[in-house]
């Protein structure tokens, strides 16, 4: 497995901004993948963008923008845990799924809380990898 930390020249995307003041504000992270440009092998993870530590993710949708061309899979997820915000799904129909982070985990945290800073990852989780798909994910955040 490798860990891939950009799949670009440059930054991480987060087009949502950040709060400045210190309320919290309704935030999008937004992190794209490109495939022809970083072919990820089976169980490699890209880091897609940057969240900050106390950061309430209340939704993730995800979106193939490009399809694979073969039955390969794809998860969302944050350094540890690469399914956290999406489950194994398939990169190769053109398709979208949004999914909730707020059921309940340990009693009186919701799941989608991020208590450190982290990394949105996405990660190629079946044989044969990601080569030829393209991907968008958006994470709904509060951040204070």
């Amino acid at each position: 497995m490798t860990a891939y930390t950009t799949t670009a020249v440059g930054q991480p995307t987060n087009t949502g901004g950040f709060n400045a003041a210190g309320a919290p504000a309704f935030t999008i992270i937004e992190g794209y993948f490109d495939a022809t440009k970083r072919n990820l092998a089976q169980n490699d993870t890209v880091e897609l963008a940057d969240i900050p530590a106390k950061t309430l993710v209340l939704g993730c949708h995800w979106e193939v923008l490009t399809v694979e061309g073969a039955a390969r899979n794809f998860s969302v997820g944050i350094t540890g845990a690469t399914t956290k915000y999406q489950a194994s799904t398939t990169a190769n129909t053109a398709a979208s799924g949004v999914t909730l982070a707020l059921t309940e985990g340990t009693p009186n945290t919701a799941a989608g809380y991020e208590s450190s800073a982290t990394k949105l990852l996405l990660a190629a989780v079946t044989s044969g990898g990601l080569v030829a798909t393209k991907i968008r994910v958006k994470l709904f955040c509060l951040i204070p």
